[in-house]
């Protein structure tokens, strides 16, 4: 519905692009247009990322049946070119010049949680500064102190998803037990750029043989995933793509140096699937300098740099999303063509992490991701701002306190079921057409999947946050049905069943009435709001207006008779005491015939 209601908008000023899209208004509004179909786009260091041009990355509301699926992708002109079933990602080739009416109709849909630009990311390097002599990084983050404790384990992998890794370089090539490329699909995964082979020195190089450089980690392998093409650049396909390759190929760590990754939702879902299956995804900042409002994702941790007297680096990027810092600056590695050489960024911060994660998974093989988290934020050194803050997240990294902390913690059997909330519906609702029932689970652990079942009988199952299904009440007969949901975490525990009661109203759409229109016209479709806010909107039918009904998170909340052909409405929504996040307003029109038409918005509460 968002995007309905945004064509409509444009076509009170050109009626003849209502089906086909209008040059004239796509070039005046292509910014906040952007803005309504991709989420992502709201973040304007997304927004300024080039992406592919042809390709949108999808994901289906479970509960979407697959032959609509299949006949949506058929009706809107896309080809399905690569599945990603561990995260139902799907991705479309599309015209370039149908790019976003194909996006328009998808989001129009109702089948599609999320359309997303495949965007291209640059590895997070800044230019090289001269060789220095030694390794200061290692003193910095007491990595001596840490090998006293251990040196890594064979069986903890680090992944370096990257531009692959020099395969004859002396420090590395002991190293290495596979790969892939998923770029061009083959196992040629050595290094075209030089990047990968700096990453991965840092985290893992060949240490204690007399020469070269040491690693954070000894003996810890690596598994490299080259993601890029000959120039180094990446996309969120590609990411996602590496990511789930090295969670199927038992990796415990898994490291990608690329940014700005903290607003993407198909990279989420990877490490998302990641930390399910019991991997930790660790990702640099960026090296823009800039600051950003994005909360990143907790199932990941995002490593901002510091310079060797613990200042934040000037190129190292801030915000809520940053979870702590490590040396970035002249960092001191592995280079491409049997070389040694420093480097500078965010990048090679990470495999510090990356390598520090490893040496605690490797004492004690028992801890989940959200505990080697823990270890490693709970031990940090506090820098800047008391607490967790912008600029050094939880602060600089300790590996002999991490290490030490990951030693002599003790596995606790996870016997708590996770939490579970229904958002929407609300008991006692009226719905129809297809409905998007919205859930809120959480643990501590992890939550594997969440189960939607109507009348008793499954339905089906979301296995990523946040939680959303799809129901065609249209499939059902019109009356009351029971709609219940059950939470599983990562240990098998299940949540007690929360179910409401709703009643599954007969479609009116489609069935001979005149056509109606509704547009939003404020505030905007994802609007940050708070207080009191004015739902301002216009309304029509040719039949003539009859009602207007409001409804937050599925929920009737006001109705109105309405007169004559087309007016103005609005609701004065009270958001006081409403839980902060997303919430949906839906606006029903219903016509002197009683036939009916609903529009959406998605507002952000602060």
């Amino acid at each position: 519905m968002k995007a309905v209601t945004r064509l409509r908008q444009w076509c009170i000023l050109c009626l003849a692009c209502a089906l086909t899209g209008c040059e004239v208004c796509l070039e005046t509004t292509g910014t906040a247009q952007d803005q309504v179909l991709f989420a992502e786009d709201a973040d304007p260091a997304l927004a300024a990322l080039p992406f592919v041009e042809d390709e949108l990355l999808i994901q289906p509301y479970p509960g979407a049946e697959a032959t609509a699926l299949s006949d949506l992708y058929s009706d809107v002109g896309a080809t399905v070119v690569e599945e990603l079933p561990e995260i139902e990602a799907t991705v479309l080739k599309v015209a370039q010049d149908q790019f976003h009416p194909i996006a328009e109709s998808l989001v129009e849909s109702g089948l599609i949680e999320t359309v997303q630009k495949n965007y291209l990311y640059e590895p997070s390097e800044v230019p090289n500064d001269p060789m220095f002599t030694q390794q200061t990084h290692l003193a910095q983050i007491r990595a001596v102190e840490a090998w006293d404790i251990t040196v890594g384990a064979e069986d903890v992998i680090i992944a370096i998803v990257d531009t692959g890794v020099d395969l004859d370089h002396p420090d590395l090539e002991d190293k290495i037990v596979g790969g892939w490329n998923t770029f061009e699909r083959n196992s040629d995964y050595s290094d075209i750029h030089g990047h990968g082979t700096l990453v991965a020195g840092v985290a893992a190089a060949v240490s204690d043989n007399g020469t070269g450089v040491a690693g954070v980690t000894w003996d810890c392998p690596l598994l490299v995933i080259r993601t890029t093409d000959e120039y180094g650049r990446s996309s969120s396909r590609q990411l996602a793509a590496g990511i789930l390759w090295a969670v199927a190929h038992d990796a415990s760590v898994i490291n990608v140096s690329f940014a700005p990754l903290w607003s993407d939702r198909v990279v989420r879902a990877a490490a998302q699937e990641a930390f399910n299956r019991g991997r930790l995804v660790v990702i640099s900042a960026g090296n823009m300098g800039g600051t950003t409002t994005a909360r990143g994702y907790s199932e990941a941790l995002f490593v901002g740099a510091i310079s060797s007297s613990d200042q934040i680096a000037s190129f190292s990027d801030r915000g809520p999303f940053v979870d702590l810092v490590a040396p970035g600056i002249g960092v001191h590695s592995t280079k491409l063509g049997n070389d040694y050489g420093t480097a500078n960024g965010t990048s090679f911060a990470a495999p510090i992490v990356s390598g520090v994660a490893a040496l605690a998974w490797s004492i004690n093989h028992d801890l989940r991701p959200v505990t080697i988290e823990s270890v490693i934020l709970d031990t940090c050194i506090d820098l800047g701002t008391a607490g967790k803050d912008s600029v050094y997240g939880h602060g600089a990294i300790d590996a002999a306190a991490a290490v030490g902390q990951a030693a002599e913690t003790s596995f606790v059997p996870d016997t708590t079921p996770p939490s579970l909330q229904i958002s929407r519906p609300a008991s006692g609702a009226t719905i129809s057409d297809r409905y998007t029932a919205w859930v809120t689970a959480t643990d501590r652990w992890g939550v594997a999947d969440v189960v939607l079942s109507i009348d008793s009988m499954p339905h089906a199952t979301d296995t990523r946050a946040p939680y959303r299904f799809i129901i065609d009440t249209t499939a059902f007969p019109a009356g009351s049905h029971e709609l219940s949901f059950v939470a599983t975490d990562l240990a098998g525990n299940a949540s007690p069943a929360k179910s409401v009661t709703v009643t599954f109203r007969s479609s009116l759409r489609n069935t001979g009435g005149s056509p109606s229109w509704i547009t939003f016209n404020s505030p905007a479709d994802g609007a940050l709001v708070s207080g009191n806010v004015s739902i301002q909107a216009s309304v029509s039918d040719s039949d003539g207006l009859a009602t207007v009904e409001w409804l937050v998170d599925g929920t009737t909340v006001f109705v109105s008779p309405v007169f004559g052909e087309s007016t103005g409405v609005s609701y004065l929504w009270r958001t006081a005491g409403m839980a902060s996040g997303r919430h949906t307003v839906t606006l029903i029109i219903t016509d002197l015939r009683g036939y009916q038409t609903s529009g959406q918005l998605d507002l952000i509460v602060q």
